[in-house]
């Protein structure tokens, strides 16, 4: 699939990279197919780039990179929606966010994105009983932790 995206120009999307995400994300509702960008220059972190609408792309980060104590509990129906009984093989991610001063960026702990990619699906996931901020300092004491995603 080819597409022409603002930040990447035109990007040859091999079909086995597309993730759909049935119900869309939070705020794009419209917008079901998504790939993931992994950019040298940024890593950690990458990009999740719209496909229906190729504007559209949130920077994100595999949360235990910075908060390795990061937990929460993906609901039977959740499982479901990403086509998966063990919550061991899906990764996770967070969307950040970078102001101006980048002493003050940001990480969305409190909808989490889920993706199952030898499925190719995709969810976020709003932690409604969450202690978990959507503008969880980035900066701060953190490392690689190990993903404590658990499943229903």
């Amino acid at each position: 699939m080819l597409i022409h995206t603002v930040n990447f120009g035109d990007l040859d999307v091999p079909e086995d990279k597309i993730l759909t995400f049935r119900e869309g994300i939070p705020g794009f509702p419209q917008i079901h197919r998504f790939v993931v960008l992994e950019v040298e220059e940024i890593k950690p972190f990458q990009y999740l780039q719209a496909l229906d609408d190729p504007p559209i792309t949130l920077f994100v980060i595999n949360p235990f990179l910075v908060e390795p104590t990061y937990e929460f509990r993906l609901s039977e129906t959740d499982m479901a929606d990403v086509n998966s009984r063990n919550s061991s093989e899906l990764a996770v991610y967070a969307v950040a966010t970078i102001p101006e001063n980048p002493g003050d960026a940001t990480l969305n702990l409190m909808a989490p994105i889920v993706i199952n990619e030898p499925e190719r699906c995709g969810k976020q996931i709003i932690l409604h009983e969450s202690t978990y901020s959507v503008k969880h300092p980035l900066l701060r004491l953190g490392g690689q932790g190990k993903a404590a995603v658990q499943g229903a």
